[in-house]
C-alpha cells in the first residue's frame, strides 16, 4: 500500500521516501572551501524543505570535518540549532535494537532461526511463529502497525505496549514468511520485547548499559516525551500556513522501532562504537549479514537493521528515520571511512534528509553533482508506460506503483493510479530513464519484454525495486534512444 501521510506520522523506513512536492535542484557546485560548499548544500535544504532546523555532523578518516547547526530547534523561543541539540531520530533506533539482538545472539541466548514465540510465550499467532531472523530483515509478513487503518495514530499517549501489539499480532500475514521483504515497524517492536525477555531488564536500560554507555553516547536516551528542555528540539509538520507543532507521544508508541533521542555527534560515536574495537568481530559480522529471500532475491536489509547500498561504487551502510515531526539520516561509507549524521525537526518535506545526505556525500567523496535534464515524454511511450505495476519481492510500504501520462509528462503514484496518493512528476532523461523531481538520485528505468509486458526498476529507498505491468491492449513501442 502507499505510505499515506497518516502512516508516516510515526515511523518510516531508513530509506528515501519520494515526495510529491517539486524541490528545486541545488545546481552547479558553488566555489569556495568544502565547508562553504557544505554550508550552501545544507542551507538550500533548510529553505527548500523547508525545515525549521537542521543539525549535521560529518567524520572522515577519524576526524570531524564538518559540524554545524542551522535554523531553529524551537520556533517559539527562537532557539538556534547547535550540534549539541537533541533530536528524536526515529527508525535509526532499529539499528540499536538489532545490535542488541546480535549481542545476545553471539552469547548464545537468542537463536536467529527460532520462532518469536519461544521468547514471547504470550504472543498471539501467527506472529509467534515467525523467526527472529525474519523479524530482523523484515521478511516476516507481519503487518506494519503504523500502516493499519484501525491503529489510533492520533492517540500517541496513554497506550501500553500490550495495546500496540494487540493491533497486529493476530492479524493475517501479508505473505509466507521469508518470501518477500515488507518494511514493518511491528517486526522491530517485537525484537525490543525479545531483548527485554532475554536480557531480563527493560529494553531501554539494556541499550543504555550495553550500547550507549560503552560507546560514549552521553547525549542519547529514550526520553520520548518532550519535557521542554532548551537543548531538545521541538517537532513540526509543515502546513499551508507554516509549521505546526507535532503531537506529543509516549515511549511505548515507537518503542524499539523508533524511540531514541540523540545528537549528530553522538551518532558519529555510534558508528565508531559499532565499527570499532568496542564491538566484537563476531557481533559485527552478524550485524552485517544479509539473508536472501526464499527465491534467492537479495535482501539489502542486513540483520543489524542497516541497509547495504552504494553511491557510484562507494559502499554504504545506512538507515533513516521519521517520528512525530522529526526526520534523520545516518550513513557510513566503510571503504572511505566517511560518516554522515543528519537530524531535523520536520518531516514530509520536499527535500528529504536522504537527499541531503547524498549531496553531502558527493561533496566529501569528491564526486561531481548529478546533472539532470528535462525532456518531453513522447506520446506513444507515455501512453504505453501508463498504468499500474505490481511490485516484486522487495516492497517498501506499497505493493503497487502507478504511472499517469498527460501533455508530455509522466507522473508516479505510489500505491497505484486509483490509490488517491499525490502524483509525483518525473523528469525524462531519454532512453526510457526518468528521475524523481524530488531527488535526482532516485531513478526509474523502463524496459519492454518480448511478451509485451513492461518492467520498471525503481532505484530508490537505498535499494532497487522491480515492478511489472502485464501485457495490455496498447502496443509497447521500442524505447527511444538519446
Amino acid at each position: 500500500m502507499q505510505p499515506s501521510p497518516r502512516a508516516r506520522i510515526v515511523l518510516t523506513c531508513g530509506v528515501a521516501l519520494l515526495t510529491a512536492t517539486l524541490a528545486q535542484p541545488v545546481g552547479a557546485r558553488s566555489a569556495g572551501s568544502r565547508t562553504e560548499q557544505a554550508d550552501a548544500i545544507v542551507g538550500h535544504a533548510l529553505s527548500a524543505g523547508p525545515y525549521p532546523g537542521i543539525s549535521v555532523s560529518i567524520e572522515q578518516r577519524g576526524r570531524t570535518v564538518y559540524q554545524r547547526g542551522f535554523g531553529y530547534g524551537d520556533l517559539d523561543r527562537k532557539t538556534p540549532v547547535t550540534p549539541a541539540m537533541r533530536f528524536p531520530i526515529g527508525s535509526i533506533t532499529k539499528s540499536f535494537t538489532c545490535l542488541s539482538v546480535m549481542q545476545l545472539t553471539a552469547k548464545g541466548r537468542i537463536g536467529l532461526d527460532r520462532p518469536a514465540g519461544d521468547y514471547l510465550p504470550d504472543l498471539a499467532a501467527p506472529s509467534r511463529d515467525v523467526t527472529v531472523r525474519q523479524l530482523l530483515n523484515h521478511t516476516s509478513g507481519i503487518p506494519n502497525y503504523t500502516e493499519l487503518p484501525d491503529f489510533p495514530m492520533d492517540k500517541s499517549v496513554g497506550m501500553s505496549r500490550a495495546d500496540v501489539v494487540r493491533h497486529f499480532a493476530s492479524k493475517p500475514l501479508l505473505f509466507r514468511p521469508g518470501t518477500q521483504f515488507h518494511y514493518s515497524n511491528s517486526d522491530t517492536y517485537l525484537l525490543g520485547l525479545i531483548v527485554e525477555a532475554v536480557g531480563k531488564q527493560p529494553y531501554d536500560r539494556y541499550v543504555e548499559r550495553n550500547i550507549l554507555k560503552p560507546f560514549g553516547m552521553t547525549r542519547s536516551a529514550f526520553d520520548a516525551r518532550d519535557d521542554g528542555a532548551a537543548d531538545r528540539a521541538r517537532g513540526y509538520h509543515r502546513t499551508a500556513d507554516g509549521f505546526r507543532r507535532s503531537l506529543p507521544y509516549d515511549f511505548e508508541i515507537p518503542f524499539a522501532a523508533g524511540a531514541l533521542v540523540s545528537t549528530t555527534p553522538d551518532m558519529l560515536r555510534y558508528r565508531r562504537g559499532m565499527f570499532g574495537p568496542k564491538t566484537s568481530a563476531t557481533v559485527r559480522g552478524l550485524a552485517l549479514t544479509q539473508s536472501p529471500m526464499a527465491d534467492g532475491t537479495p535482501n539489502p536489509y542486513m540483520l543489524g537493521c542497516l541497509v547495504a547500498s552504494s553511491l557510484e561504487g562507494h559502499r554504504k551502510y545506512t538507515h533513516a528515520g521519521e517520528v512525530f515531526g522529526f526526520a534523520a539520516d545516518y550513513a557510513y561509507y566503510p571503504d572511505d571511512d566517511l560518516t554522515i549524521a543528519i537530524a531535523t525537526n520536520s518531516q514530509d518535506t520536499a527535500f528529504p534528509t536522504v537527499s541531503l545526505e547524498r549531496k553531502l556525500a558527493r561533496l566529501f567523496l569528491g564526486l561531481p553533482p548529478l546533472a539532470a535534464r528535462d525532456e518531453t515524454v513522447p506520446a506513444d511511450l507515455g501512453q504505453a508506460i501508463a498504468g499500474d505495476y505490481q511490485v516484486g519481492a522487495l516492497r517498501v510500504g506499497f505493493d503497487r506503483i502507478g504511472f499517469l501520462y498527460a501533455d508530455g509528462t509522466l507522473k508516479a503514484v505510489f500505491g497505484g493510479v486509483k490509490s488517491g496518493a499525490p502524483p509525483l512528476p518525473l523528469r525524462y532523461q531519454g532512453n526510457g530513464r526518468f528521475l524523481s523531481s524530488a531527488n535526482e538520485e532516485d531513478s526509474l528505468d523502463f524496459t519492454r519484454n518480448a511478451d509485451g509486458s513492461v518492467d520498471v526498476v525503481l532505484r530508490a529507498y537505498e535499494a532497487s525495486i522491480a515492478a511489472r505491468k502485464p501485457a495490455g491492449a496498447l502496443p509497447v513501442p521500442a524505447l527511444p534512444s538519446d
